[in-house]
């Protein structure tokens, strides 16, 4: 008889609290560790309460505060991973202990952040994954699902490891699960993807689809969408087929961008928030400076600029600083730093 794997989800914000409650849903085994204490608290007692696009209802977690890993004397064989990609690198240092020799994390994040993984805890132990999904956490226990399982995608990476088909089986719960050979160059396709809607339709205070259609906005995030394109070739990523897109769509694109653009505001509901916008709302830190950011820091390396990603680090600098208001007429200001 074979022994049952101990399995975790650690850092269940928005995302990671969809994912885990599908997988507990279907039968899954797990514990779910957070680091918000409100949250952890208002799960144990009420369940998750998920609001989805044509229903609502609530999923019992066997969810504990962070800090209660410490308390646990097995290791994991598997560990599920959803935080923010600002926190990989302490959320990794944490998790090390606790995963077996032979045990993998899966990293669920926005973002570049295998290298940071790998580099605290092998290569070897590391599953990378994109993902597609949109969700919205601004009360404890409660979560918005803007995006139903049916359009739901991840891309796990194809790696040589016992617990990928387990992986994958527990995903499929969640939404569409398909197997990439290069998943950096997925996760590349994502990041230009994010590097076109996150940031940019969060200064605005507005969901993407409204944003999108703001006169003026497609042009500038386009412009995005192709700088980002530009430094992803010089690095050496090839477009590859994400949101279950195919590969002669993405092969055969005229403007990549825009068809990324596109599928990804056609799968949301209208008036989806994106987690930067979540994120300035609460007053928290944002994921621009690890998402454009780095797209900016990858160009300093190739020695070329990213004007248009770097005007919205700017332009979420000045909203956190209080500098700038949310709001549509940042459009203009935005324009003015991309033409500079």
């Amino acid at each position: 008889m074979d022994t049952p794997l101990n399995i975790c989800f650690v850092s269940i914000g928005a995302n990671g609290s969809a994912i885990a409650a599908d997988m507990i849903a279907a039968g899954v085994d797990m514990s779910c560790y957070d680091s918000w204490p409100s949250h952890v608290e208002t799960i144990q007692k009420e369940g998750l309460n998920i609001q989805l696009p044509d229903e609502t209802k609530t999923q019992e977690l066997p969810i504990y505060h962070l800090c209660e890993l410490a308390e646990r004397a097995e290791p994991f064989d598997i560990i599920f991973m959803a935080s923010k990609s600002y926190d990989t690198k302490w959320i990794a240092e944490l998790i090390k202990p606790h995963l077996a020799e032979d045990g993998i994390l899966v990293s669920l994040q926005n973002g570049m952040t295998t290298d940071d993984i790998c580099q605290i805890i092998s290569e070897e132990r590391v599953l990378s994954c994109v993902v597609e999904l949109s969700c919205e956490l601004f009360t404890p226990g409660q979560i918005k699902r803007n995006t139903p399982n049916k359009k739901t995608w991840f891309a796990i990476e194809h790696k040589n490891n016992r617990h990928l088909p387990i992986i994958f089986e527990m995903l499929k719960h969640a939404g569409t699960v398909v197997k990439v050979d290069d998943i950096q160059s997925a996760k590349w396709m994502k990041l230009l993807v994010n590097s076109m809607s996150l940031g940019p339709f969060a200064i605005l205070g507005r969901p993407v689809q409204e944003g999108l259609n703001t006169t003026g906005m497609r042009e500038l995030i386009l412009k995005i969408g192709e700088e980002t394109q530009k430094i992803g070739d010089m690095l050496g990523f090839t477009p590859y087929p994400i949101m279950g897109l195919s590969e002669s769509e993405v092969n055969t694109a005229n403007d990549l961008p825009a068809l990324l653009m596109d599928t990804l505001a056609g799968h949301i509901g209208p008036s989806a928030q994106d987690c930067i916008l979540q994120d300035f709302v609460r007053g928290r830190r944002t994921e621009i400076e690890t998402i454009n950011g780095f797209i900016v820091e990858k160009a300093k390396e190739a020695g070329i600029e990213a004007p248009y990603n770097q005007a919205i680090i700017e332009m979420g600098q000045k909203i956190k600083q209080k500098e700038l208001d949310l709001g549509l007429d940042n459009v203009e200001h935005l324009a003015a730093l991309m033409s500079k």
